[in-house]
């Protein structure tokens, strides 16, 4: 929660955190382009090289956003905008390992590849390239790269696992820093809160916080059913009803009302595939299921959408989202 006060310093609004996926911010398109254009947002000052770094030998990964610090060190920083995402410290890990080797010589045509393609910089030479380096580093020893990159996990937030495991890689001599970053809805524009929870002293509270929080999500997801089973049995839906995929689309998918993509029926089977039958092919599908796949096939570049709740983005004729119909329901009778 933030505080948002009047000038007079009176009246003040508190505005609640939101979510990227709530805001439909995504990590490519939203996330990694504030932060190469603000690096600051991560808690120190970054030079940075390159975004999605791609140059790795027998290997298709993305390096998210390649930086150098203050020091001459390199900086790999990857981003998650869904704060369960598992294997973000092993993802970061592998990369680090991957650039570990490069000196500046390796990496002056991917900075200057970068300042021309984003930067507008059309008459760039290694030369210039190497003395804006230079004139960012502060270290007066600097001469090369290190072959110890130092990461930067940026996310919402961030699951015991992985805190856990990179305070014990940090106590074990690796550089790992974890950036969360919140979002706020303020009226038409979105804030967004940065802090940097490790390495901070207080990480070892923000373990115990992060435990006991996780340990109530699982009790209130040990207790609470499945969203298709409340609504089916609870008659919110019943079967033949139309749903339709309209809510929090991602920017690459825009919904049609006549596109059959855009629409299902419920089945009011709770099978783990069968739920609902889209009509753009008549066959049962699990909503999430169909969901990720359709934000996935419908991407300009088939690329995975990560984590998808088809609840959430699907909507009842009155256009209320399933997953929101079925947590009311569910919250009002357990309080009752």
């Amino acid at each position: 929660m933030i505080l948002v006060v009047d000038e007079q310093l009176k009246d003040f609004e508190k505005v609640d955190e939101s979510s990227f996926v709530g805001l439909n911010i995504w990590e490519r398109q939203h996330i990694q382009e504030w932060i190469r254009q603000a690096p600051e947002i991560l808690g120190e000052e970054l030079l940075v090289v390159s975004i999605e770094f791609d140059r790795f030998s027998n290997s298709k990964d993305r390096l998210d956003v390649l930086a150098i610090d203050r020091q001459g060190n390199l900086v790999v920083v990857e981003l998650k905008r869904d704060p369960f995402a598992g294997y973000a410290d092993l993802q970061s890990i592998r990369y680090a390992a991957m650039v570990s080797s490069m000196t500046i010589e390796k990496l002056l045509p991917y900075y200057v590849a970068y300042q021309k393609n984003y930067l507008g910089e059309k008459n760039l030479s290694k030369e210039n390239s190497m003395i804006n380096i230079q004139e960012f580093v502060t270290n007066d020893d600097f001469d090369e790269l290190s072959n110890s990159p130092r990461i930067i996990l940026c996310s919402e937030d961030f699951s015991q696992e992985i805190t856990t495991t990179v305070l014990w890689l940090n106590q074990n001599g690796l550089d790992i820093s974890c950036v969360k970053i919140t979002p706020h809805k303020l009226g038409d524009k979105i804030a967004i809160v940065p802090n940097k929870i490790i390495p901070l002293q207080e990480a070892k509270q923000y373990l115990i916080d992060i435990q006991k929080k996780e340990e109530k999500e699982k009790g209130a997801k040990r207790n609470r059913p499945r969203t298709m089973r409340i609504l089916i049995e609870n008659k919110l839906l019943n079967s033949g009803d139309t749903i339709y995929l309209k809510n929090a689309l991602p920017n690459h998918l825009t919904f049609e009302k006549d596109n059959t993509k855009f629409s299902a029926i419920i089945t009011g089977k709770l099978g783990q595939s069968n739920s609902i039958k889209w009509d753009n092919d008549d066959q049962e599908y699990a909503i999430s299921a169909l969901t990720w796949q359709l934000f996935k096939d419908t991407h300009p570049d088939k690329k995975d959408p990560g984590g998808v709740n088809g609840n959430w983005h699907w909507v009842n004729a009155k256009g209320k989202n399933l997953w929101e119909i079925a947590e009311d329901f569910w919250t009002k009778n357990e309080q009752n």
